[in-house]
């Protein structure tokens, strides 16, 4: 078997050439083909020359690494839109260009062998570094381009995020790709941690300051929901106090939403009586037993929910919980994820019609 230095010297060539092959991308608008005949530049550069002679472009790069993170080739190809075959004869070409095998089967899973996790590292890093130029170079041309990977909880997606992403086109256009993907605070916050997303909107998390930003953009208030039957129901206001001898439900604890309301009710000499991980949820279960009551962050949500009815708490502040914009401290992000941070900052919204 070849030395694996042959593929570290091809790595190199491959970042050494990225930025003069994202250069020409922009400055030569159309090139010629053996014939002489003009042809529009695409993205199917030649990396580099293999060990059999033959070229390795930036598609079966793309292939590599998707097969390396998802581990299945049915399910790379489906996300890449391509045949299984043809990914697998791709495969199959760039371990023969290299010299070396770089996945290993196990069942229907495939992993990376000791050269496919070296290659990987440098392959990515490759792609990501073509990636910057091309935002880069479309910046410099007037155009936002690219994906932004946004996660979010639920509640913001039905009011604050399309506000907030309509505010963004008005200013940027229609360039960015923007994909939103749904989920609750600590999935999110590990997405931001592993590149996932490029940004999150979730709750602080203590111990992540060190290497994530939090910037608060809006607060939550919290209340109180009974059943339309439930005596408390005619009142518009109580204090915590009001609920002792009430069927409690709220949120799960180890869920930062969850463990502040733990502590507010501990404080009240009070507890749960059930817990669930979102206001949907909670909603269907107060809603469901007229004699419990539910502590849950307002949320347009809760409209849908005809014989809910809302009681606010008077000893408990509006501001009780915070949403904030997550991201990684001190890494590369793309012009238009830049300009989706800083419409972000910009950006208000009414306490009232936010939650979590």
């Amino acid at each position: 078997m070849p030395d694996f230095v042959h593929i570290n010297s091809c790595v190199l060539l491959i970042n050494f050439a990225l930025p003069f092959l994202v250069f020409s991308s922009y400055t030569n608008r159309y090139n010629t083909d053996s014939r002489g005949a003009l042809v529009k530049p695409s993205m199917m550069y030649c990396l580099f020359v293999g060990e059999t002679g033959d070229v390795v472009n930036l598609a079966q790069l793309q292939y590599f690494c998707k097969l390396a993170e998802l581990q299945h080739y049915t399910k790379a190809a489906e996300e890449l839109f391509i045949t299984q075959p043809t990914l697998s004869n791709s495969i199959s070409r760039l371990e023969d260009e290299l010299g070396v095998p770089l996945f290993e089967r196990k069942g229907r899973n495939v992993y990376l062998t000791k050269y496919g996790h070296e290659f990987y590292d440098h392959a990515r890093a490759a792609l990501e570094t073509l990636e910057r130029g091309t935002q880069l170079a479309q910046a410099q041309a007037g155009q936002l381009g690219g994906t932004i990977d946004i996660g979010a909880i639920y509640p913001i997606q039905r009011d604050y995020l399309p506000s907030l992403i309509h505010e963004y086109r008005n200013a940027y256009g229609d360039g960015p790709s923007i994909s939103v993907h749904q989920g609750l605070t600590l999935p999110l916050v590990a997405g931001i941690e592993d590149d996932t997303f490029d940004l999150a909107f979730g709750a602080f998390v203590p111990g992540k300051e060190d290497k994530l930003a939090f910037e608060l953009v809006l607060y939550q208030k919290l209340i109180v929901i009974a059943h339309s039957n439930n005596p408390l129901a005619s009142q518009r206001e109580i204090d915590l106090a009001d609920l002792r001898g009430q069927y409690i439900v709220s949120y799960t604890l180890g869920r930062p939403i969850g463990n502040e309301v733990a502590t507010l009710l501990a404080d009240a000499h009070l507890s749960a009586n059930e817990t669930c991980e979102d206001e949907i949820t909670l909603a269907s279960m107060v809603q469901s037993n007229k004699n419990a009551v539910g502590l849950t962050l307002e949320t347009i949500g809760l409209s849908s929910f005809e014989n809910l009815v809302r009681i606010n708490l008077r000893d408990v502040p509006d501001n009780f919980h915070g949403v904030y914009l997550i991201y990684k401290k001190g890494t590369y992000k793309t012009p238009a994820t830049q300009h989706f941070i800083e419409t972000t900052r910009a950006f208000t919204w009414p306490i009232e019609e936010s939650a979590e």
